[in-house]
């Protein structure tokens, strides 16, 4: 190939640097050794070959650009005569991760599985306390908390042992400190977002420190403090993240009428419910239409919280019939019509 082993050595060194640049979410550094080592593209052997196209569908991950990331995988999979085991752990990993995003977290689940399967050939801790994240992430999502708790002290107690890992430590905290919410555990799902909290700050990390902070308003709405949570939710706000933008504004224009502001929550909402429209979010755009049924249009809250109800009927959104049918079950019973609130204490049951 025209390089000699020093060479070579030099390579599957950037290599690694590249990987841990990925896994720590250093989007610049990544970025640039890609850049280095597309380079040296023609000069790879073949199982170097398989591994940068691996890691380049990571370094995709990284970027949300789901269909670059396919295209790596595919051109992995073209030399998969000569995979082995580690190549598999990788490739595995990558398919779950790229279904986690999409928010197909039942296929993320089967890939991450098929990938457990060769994660006794893994020697690098980093590796396998990210795994252990990720499918602790994974099982959060499909409502299966225990073992998403069992997960996430795995992936806990491996990045514990570096200060290099301190991010995916931070990383793991604040997905435990959701799963203390779950728990209604309070008091130290609070503790690990606010030390999940300062390491983003130290770090820079304008990502995760909107979302631990959209995840600290969360704890405080469901702990009744929406004017504990609203400082933390316009935190979240100033971060800019599309992602989340809509979570965050519908949070928010809730918290504003429970306390009292009418006219910051209104602006909220207009707000929200047109980026809603504009996303062709329709969940969204129904949440924000019954929230602001709920708070100033009396007159229209009882036929459009039921239809919103059956749009989230219709499309199998079994958590937001529970969640509306629950309230709307009570106002009808507070107000004793009684058949009412029975119809929609049932649909809480399904």
């Amino acid at each position: 190939m025209g390089r000699n082993l020093s060479d070579h050595l030099d390579i599957a060194a950037l290599m690694d640097n590249w990987s841990v640049s990925i896994q720590l979410d250093k989007k610049d550094a990544a970025a640039t050794i890609h850049k280095e080592l597309k380079k040296h593209i023609n000069e790879f052997d073949v199982e170097m070959l398989i591994t940068y196209l691996l890691f380049e569908s990571r370094y995709y991950l990284m970027q949300k650009d789901a269909e670059n990331t396919a295209i790596s995988l595919d051109n992995a999979k073209t030399h998969q005569d000569h995979f082995h085991d580690t190549h598999r752990y990788f490739l595995h990993l990558a398919e779950g991760i790229l279904f986690y995003d999409e928010g197909n977290y039942q296929k993320a689940l089967h890939y991450f599985e098929n990938a457990e399967n060769y994660i006794d050939q893994l020697d690098n801790p980093i590796d396998i306390g990210e795994f252990h994240l990720r499918k602790a992430m994974t099982y959060y999502f499909l409502d299966i908390t225990n073992l998403s708790v069992l997960h996430s002290a795995r992936a806990a107690k491996v990045f514990k042992s570096s200060k290099r890992m301190e991010f995916l430590l931070a990383r793991t905290q604040m997905l435990q400190g959701l799963n203390y919410i779950d728990q209604l555990n309070y008091e130290s799902a609070e503790k690990y977002l606010l030390t999940a909290l300062t390491t983003f700050e130290k770090n820079k990390n304008q990502n995760f420190i909107s979302s631990t902070n959209l995840n600290l308003g969360v704890l405080y709405v469901k702990r009744d403090l929406p004017a504990t949570a609203i400082p933390y939710l316009n935190a979240a706000l100033q971060g800019k993240q599309k992602r989340i933008l809509l979570k965050i504004l519908y949070l928010l224009t809730d918290c504003y009428w429970k306390t009292n502001q009418p006219s910051k929550a209104i602006e909220v909402y207009k707000e929200g419910f047109q980026a809603s429209i504009e996303e062709n979010n329709m969940t969204k755009k129904w949440e924000f239409a019954m929230l602001h049924k709920k708070y100033e249009d009396r007159l229209n809250y009882e036929i459009v919280w039921q239809e919103g109800i059956n749009y989230f009927q219709k499309v199998e959104d079994v958590y937001n019939v529970r969640l509306f049918s629950k309230q709307l079950a009570q106002y009808y019973a507070d107000n004793n019509q009684h058949d009412l609130a029975m119809k929609y204490y049932l649909l809480t049951l399904t």
